[in-house]
């Protein structure tokens, strides 16, 4: 799979999926190792506010979850890694 095709099949996934543009954003940052609200929020270019409003949105969700409070640290869950790897999920068709 050339790199173009990689970057189109992912990109049409990531529009179909269910949830909105910043959540999405936000979660595969979240699932890139960033874990830190302002890293995110820098790395994302979402303001601090959005992206606080994001995590927690996903949280609820079960897709990420916070593992320090006080430093506002999240990791990806269950849930999110299943839905970041339906994002993945794509195969080429069999050349015949």
């Amino acid at each position: 799979m050339k790199a173009i095709d990689f970057a189109c099949r992912f990109l049409t996934r990531v529009q179909k999926d269910d949830l909105s543009p910043a959540a999405r954003l936000v979660l595969i940052a979240v699932a890139a190792g960033l874990e830190d609200k302002c890293d995110i929020a820098h790395e994302t270019a979402l303001s601090p506010s959005v992206c606080t409003t994001q995590l927690r949105h996903l949280e609820q969700l079960g897709e990420v979850r916070i593992i320090s409070p006080l430093s506002e640290r999240y990791v990806i869950a269950p849930a999110g890694k299943a839905r970041v790897r339906r994002l993945f999920d794509f195969h080429l068709a069999p050349h015949g």
